[in-house]
């Protein structure tokens, strides 16, 4: 009798704890470590024309995303979720070159949890950035009807 009570107190903790995920990963090849709470996902990753980018170093001139696929846990409202995408980026000392606070904020009528498994933020790389320097680049993705809900992401620059 005392194991099925211990069984009955554990069933409502392991329920409860079905829709919570938190997490962190970290991708050697690149350097890129991400950080996320409240959301699951399954990959997170620096990429060049959807190609999964193997080397922290890249060309003046080119577009990159920090890609993060298999998003799940938005707070669905009407059947939507809404996404945020907060991007900045700072040179070596530290000053702001881009803070972006949302970089989805056209989005104001939210997309489907579906189309919100895979998000992208965006860095087309030029002026005032500088070949040869080392940039720092820092994305969260967020949750905007469950703000606890982030993804967070650092990567260092090597522009040539």
């Amino acid at each position: 009798m005392k194991n099925l009570k211990m069984i009955f107190f554990l069933i409502p903790i392991i329920i409860s704890s079905c829709n919570f995920s938190k997490g962190v990963k970290k991708d050697l090849s690149t350097g890129l470590s991400a950080s996320y709470n409240g959301f699951s996902i399954d990959d997170i990753y620096l990429a060049k024309e959807e190609l999964r980018l193997n080397s922290n170093i890249i060309s003046l001139g080119s577009k990159i995303n920090i890609t993060v696929t298999g998003v799940n846990n938005f707070a669905e409202k009407n059947g939507k979720v809404f996404p945020g995408c907060t991007i900045i980026l700072t040179d070596k000392a530290g000053k702001e070159i881009l803070n972006l606070p949302d970089a989805f904020a056209d989005m104001v009528n939210g997309t489907t949890a579906a189309e919100a498994k895979t998000l992208l933020a965006t860095l087309t790389t030029g002026d005032p950035m500088v070949a040869g320097e080392t940039y720092h680049l820092k994305t969260r993705f967020f949750d905007k009807n469950k703000k606890e809900n982030e993804i967070i992401a650092d990567i260092d620059l090597l522009v040539k």
